[in-house]
C-alpha cells in the first residue's frame, strides 16, 4: 500500500475536486444531468490518466534508456487517444456537455499540485487528529 499511496492521494484529490465542481454546476446550471455526464466523463479521463501514468512510469523504470523512452511515448500516445475518443464520443453523440468535460480534465493537474497538502490531510485523518 505504501507504494500506491501517492496515486491514491492523487485520485482522492481528483474526486474531491470533481465533487466540488459538481456542486458549483448544480448551483449554476439548469441542465444538471447533461452537465454531470460531461463533468464525470472528464473526471473519468483524469482517473484513467493518473493510473495509466503511474503504471507507465513504474514499468519504464525497469527498462533501459531507449526502451523507457519508447514506453513513455507510447503511454502518452495511449492516453491522448483514449482522451480524444471519450471526448469525441461525448461531443459527437451529445450525451454530455463538452465544456464541463473540459473542466473535468483539469483536476488532474490541480490535484498533482495539491498532492502534498492531500498527503498531510490524509495522514492527519489516519492518526485521528
Amino acid at each position: 500500500m505504501k507504494k500506491n499511496q501517492t496515486l491514491m492521494e492523487l485520485l482522492t484529490g481528483i474526486i474531491v475536486l470533481g465533487v466540488g465542481i459538481q456542486i458549483v454546476c448544480l448551483i449554476l446550471s439548469k441542465n444538471y444531468l447533461y452537465d454531470a455526464i460531461g463533468l464525470w466523463s472528464g473526471i473519468g479521463i483524469c482517473c484513467f490518466s493518473a493510473i495509466h501514468m503511474y503504471r507507465s512510469i513504474e514499468d519504464a523504470v525497469d527498462l533501459g534508456e531507449a526502451g523507457a523512452t519508447k514506453h513513455v511515448r507510447l503511454g502518452d500516445l495511449t492516453r491522448m487517444v483514449v482522451t480524444l475518443l471519450v471526448a469525441g464520443a461525448v461531443i459527437y453523440f451529445r450525451i454530455g456537455n463538452y465544456v464541463t468535460l473540459l473542466i473535468g480534465v483539469f483536476p488532474l493537474k490541480i490535484s498533482a499540485y495539491l498532492q502534498p497538502i492531500t498527503h498531510k490531510l490524509l495522514k492527519n485523518v489516519k492518526k485521528g487528529g
